[in-house]
């Protein structure tokens, strides 16, 4: 008996259309099954993209592929695939019709530029961007955004008006700053693998519902407010993690923000042998770090390794190293935990651990356990593999 695996390969070249590429898998699909692997060649895709087929490949084509920014993270490497999108929280642009921009709520999942709903995707040398904290994308200047007014008697505050000119960084200013993920996961994305890949925004930038699980070997995970977050469950392995931060006064960067691991259906983040670095100058512009303005006296005030998203929030970092004075002594923060549900001052985030950190953990809070050997409480052993199970 021969077992035949139907795979279809498609090509988009420079200038051509992702989503188009998607819809032929779509059809395909539909009718006998096949996989599909999509060949990128180098250049900057400019859709708003839904992986709801099983089984796609995003390759970049180059013989030599990057993943790497330049100009200040406006450009990229001229042998790199960058997919983007510009939607951000706050604002109801024209080109999304009838659609209303509600943020978390909206079926993007925090306005995701890629989101995927499907199993066993895979993606190679690929950024994925969000550009609506880093810079006005050509396609976002051709558009209208109109601010979002809150309801009445409603919370939430009234976006400023965002600037027209394409290429205009002035968005990465805190004023502009809010929700707009690179790329999402919902609960039905299993199996997920991105390798030698590159996320980058500011805010809230990876993100993953409950069930979804995810596998990110090597490559670069870049942003600056809770930008790894969600109730996934997801292995981070061997990446570099990069802090966006452009010395405005009370910038700083909160790596992770997991709320996974509730009632122990679900693993929750696990980062293992990853090194955190500050942005460069072709990846951020500002980088300029003004003390005086900043009001922080060291940059080791900057950097945390996670602030919960709930109390039951599970994340685990196991051998890491970063660059040395970036990374606050505490490392962990309670703000998103502190006026929830459940919230207990004297052990408010149980779920916490280190192991092998390149400071021993020396200046962490109590609620943080500091493992004695490479294993969990519960027996998980701290690898990848172990993790997604």
């Amino acid at each position: 008996m021969f077992l035949f695996i139907l795979s279809l390969v498609l090509h988009v070249h420079a200038g051509g259309s992702i989503a188009a590429a998607l819809d032929s898998a779509r059809t395909v699909y539909a009718q006998h099954g096949e996989k599909t692997t999509i060949l990128i060649e180098p250049g900057t895709y400019q859709e708003e993209l839904t992986i709801d087929i099983p089984g796609i490949r995003l390759v970049n084509a180059s013989r030599h592929p990057s993943i790497a920014l330049k100009d200040g993270g406006v450009h990229c490497d001229g042998n790199a695939v960058r997919l983007t999108w510009y939607y951000g929280h706050g604002y109801q642009y024209r080109s999304m019709g009838s659609r209303i921009n509600y943020g978390g709520s909206r079926e993007r999942r925090w306005n995701a530029s890629v989101l995927v709903t499907a199993p066993d995707f895979y993606a190679e040398n690929i950024i994925f961007e969000n550009s609506f904290n880093l810079y006005v994308s050509e396609k976002e200047a051709l558009d209208e955004a109109t601010p979002i007014l809150p309801a009445e008697g409603g919370k939430g505050r009234v976006m400023p008006v965002r600037p027209k000119k394409a290429g205009s960084t002035e968005v990465q200013l805190k004023t502009y700053r809010e929700r707009a993920a690179a790329i999402s996961f919902t609960e039905t994305a299993l199996r997920a693998h991105l390798n030698n890949c590159r996320a980058v925004g500011r805010q809230d930038v990876l993100y993953g519902d409950e069930g979804a699980s995810v596998y990110w070997q090597g490559g670069v995970l870049q942003g600056g407010v809770d930008f790894i977050f969600g109730a996934m469950t997801m292995a981070v392995d061997r990446a570099t993690i990069v802090a966006n931060l452009n010395g405005e006064k009370e910038d700083k960067c909160y790596i992770s923000a997991g709320r996974g691991g509730e009632e122990k259906r679900h693993r929750g983040l696990l980062f293992y042998k990853c090194h955190i670095r500050l942005a460069t100058a072709e990846e951020l512009v500002n980088l300029s770090f003004n003390f005086e303005r900043s009001g922080l006296s060291t940059l080791s005030e900057a950097v945390y390794l996670a602030r919960p998203w709930r109390w039951w929030g599970e994340t685990v970092w196991a051998y890491t190293t970063w660059d040395e004075g970036i990374l606050n002594p505490e490392g962990w923060h309670t703000g998103l935990v502190e006026k929830k549900p459940g919230f207990n001052p004297r052990n408010p985030c149980p779920y916490s651990y280190e192991y092998r950190s390149q400071d021993r953990s020396v200046g962490r809070p109590e609620w943080v356990t500091v493992l004695p050997k490479p294993t969990l409480p519960d027996g998980t052993k701290l690898t990848p593999r172990a993790w997604l199970k």
